[in-house]
């Protein structure tokens, strides 16, 4: 049953028969790579998509994905952080990103979390932080994004 639906693109809840697009879209996106690795491993986006805590959306038209949004919670503390959003150059324009932002914000809403933190690229901070601000998105200090991947 769709979440969202325009006649132009459909949002909707990722599910496990998208990980392979979801996968093949997030690699493609340098920005998405953590200073230690990749984007999500197909495994780690499979396992993603069964969990019922999380708030994983995708953009549909026709038959593809043209965009998805990916938000973690952290049950103890009732905060999500909010992943990664991506939609495809060739169908910017239409509404995509904002209705990914406004369903995930809705059903982050609905499941009790009331604390959404994100991080922005550095090198698109500015495009990026305005756009979300528009969803009521705060700027907060400036931060080094360190990580490390235990092996």
């Amino acid at each position: 049953m769709p979440t969202f639906n325009n006649m132009d693109f459909l949002i909707r809840k990722m599910e496990v028969g998208d990980v392979d697009a979801v996968y093949d879209l997030g690699i493609s996106q340098r920005e998405f790579a953590s200073a230690s690795g990749e984007f999500w491993s197909k495994e780690q986006l499979t396992a993603w998509c069964q969990s019922p805590k999380d708030v994983l959306l995708v953009a549909e038209k026709g038959r593809g994905i043209i965009g998805f949004s990916l938000y973690a919670a952290h049950l103890p503390t009732s905060k999500v952080t909010w992943e990664n959003l991506f939609v495809i150059p060739s169908t910017r324009g239409l509404g995509v990103a904002g209705a990914l932002v406004e369903e995930g914000l809705k059903q982050i809403k609905e499941k009790g979390y009331f604390y959404v933190m994100l991080c922005v690229n550095a090198d698109d901070q500015e495009t990026f932080a305005s756009f979300v601000e528009k969803y009521g998105f705060k700027r907060g200090d400036k931060v080094l994004w360190m990580d490390q991947i235990i092996k």
